[in-house]
């Protein structure tokens, strides 16, 4: 059993059926994910691209990329930090916030299906399998 390429294309499955949920909204899953990640962490301090390079264990290229083309589209804006004008936080337009349940459902959705037919236990017990792996990963 080769276990890294099970994984991959289990994440490619769920990357495209996230997608296709949410291609309505003009977003993609990784978009979704930023946009649920920085309203999460607006609501309790400010969010940083650094912040999200961490969290979703991105180089800072590609996090720019796409913090970039959210900008381009209204879905973000970057807002220099009253103490370090070097320092850009990052914060939800209307634009998202509007959309930003819509696409919890759509996501949910996807997860909901992805669990199917599996007890509470066994899901508990997958997630707990995956963060060991992942643990082992780092580094």
């Amino acid at each position: 059993m080769n276990v890294g390429r099970s994984i991959h294309i289990l994440s490619r499955q769920v990357k495209r059926k996230i997608d296709e949920a949410v291609i309505k909204y003009n977003v993609t899953s990784v978009q979704c994910s930023f946009i649920g990640y920085i309203g999460y962490k607006n609501k309790k301090g400010n969010v940083y691209a650094k912040d999200i390079e961490r969290k979703f264990n991105m180089r800072r290229a590609t996090v720019a990329e796409i913090l970039s083309l959210m900008e381009k589209n209204g879905l973000i804006e970057r807002k220099a930090n009253e103490k370090d004008g070097r320092l850009k936080q990052i914060v939800l337009t209307d634009k998202s916030l509007e959309i930003e349940n819509s696409i919890k459902k759509e996501v949910n959705k996807v997860e909901n299906n992805l669990k199917k037919g599996l007890t509470e236990e066994e899901v508990n017990e997958f997630m707990k399998t995956l963060k060991k792996m992942s643990e082992n990963l780092e580094y």
